[in-house]
């Protein structure tokens, strides 16, 4: 697999994965933020220091630290560059259903 295949760059909904080898963690950087789409990634380690380096510069909507797809409805889901507008779940969900006005009325 490189990161010019289609299955790496394309946003797929499907059980798979892809396995591309690295240097380090620059290098695991460079691959996973450089693709198109970035609703939700994981990363697997028990050391802790990396795993907040790793998901602090991961640029996606969703950072899972040794684990993948839980869901809960108190945080909010959704993706950044073309995954997708918006968040669903939490109360940033309803923020894309709302509309916000201020009125001031002075007697």
């Amino acid at each position: 697999m490189t990161q010019d295949d289609a299955v790496v760059r394309e946003e797929n909904f499907a059980p798979l994965l892809t396995v591309q080898p690295f240097t380090g963690e620059e290098d695991a950087l460079r691959l996973a933020c450089g693709v198109d789409h970035a609703l939700a990634s994981s990363v697997w380690t028990a050391d802790h220091g990396r795993v907040m380096r790793m998901a602090a510069r991961l640029d996606f909507g969703c950072v899972w630290i040794n684990t993948h797809m839980v869901l809960v409805p108190e945080m909010p889901h959704g993706g950044f560059k073309r995954s997708g507008y918006g968040k669903d779940l939490s109360h940033y969900g309803l923020e894309d259903y709302t509309r916000v006005k201020h009125v001031m009325h002075k007697h």
